[in-house]
């Protein structure tokens, strides 16, 4: 089975044309995300494969951010440890099962899927986290809360950062208010 999603950015003017594929036992995204992040151009393109229970065991992400441009193919192992192509190890990102990329709705749809939820429960997930427009990753520390059957709280760990997410019956973002909107599920 295949889906097929739009998404708006509406703080950044951006859009994302991602393709979510079903198979046997994994999942791989393919999603290209281009526009403005206030006046600079920006362009992300990125394949993730993902475990049936939506744990990343590869991502591969270019991004251009005005003229620079970056790289990153990182794998994740049964145990959570994070490898490159060159089998360099990544200690600092380490229990990280998840993963969020700064400009894309889409990797909260990780942990709302790859985790088992109960009505009013918070959960707080370590994630590999992708700041696309100053090209750095991260351990970051996040919490999600299912507040509906559709609805979650996410912060991030300082509290600083508060958004009510709504999902489908997927659990894909459908609205991410004053960040993204879905455009067109296919």
């Amino acid at each position: 089975m295949q889906k097929s999603i739009v998404w708006e950015g509406l703080y950044y003017t951006t859009e994302e044309q991602c393709s979510i594929n079903y198979l046997d036992g994994a999942i791989i995204v393919r999603s290209e995300l281009e526009g403005c992040a206030l006046t600079t151009p920006v362009y992300v393109e990125y394949v993730l494969r993902l475990g049936a229970n939506w744990k990343v065991t590869e991502l591969d992400i270019n991004i251009t951010v005005g003229e620079t441009n970056h790289a990153y193919l990182l794998f994740r192992d049964a145990d959570a440890k994070w490898t490159d192509a060159n089998g360099t190890t990544y200690t600092e990102f380490s229990g990280c099962d998840f993963i969020d990329i700064s400009l894309t709705p889409f990797t909260n749809s990780l942990p709302i899927n790859g985790l088992q939820w109960h009505a009013g429960e918070k959960q707080q997930v370590e994630v590999l986290y992708i700041d696309v427009l100053a090209n750095q990753l991260r351990k970051d520390t996040q919490h999600y809360t299912r507040t509906g059957l559709n609805n979650y709280t996410f912060e991030n760990d300082g509290g600083n950062f508060i958004a009510n997410i709504i999902v489908d019956d997927d659990g894909l973002v459908t609205s991410y208010p004053e960040l993204f909107e879905m455009l067109k599920p296919i």
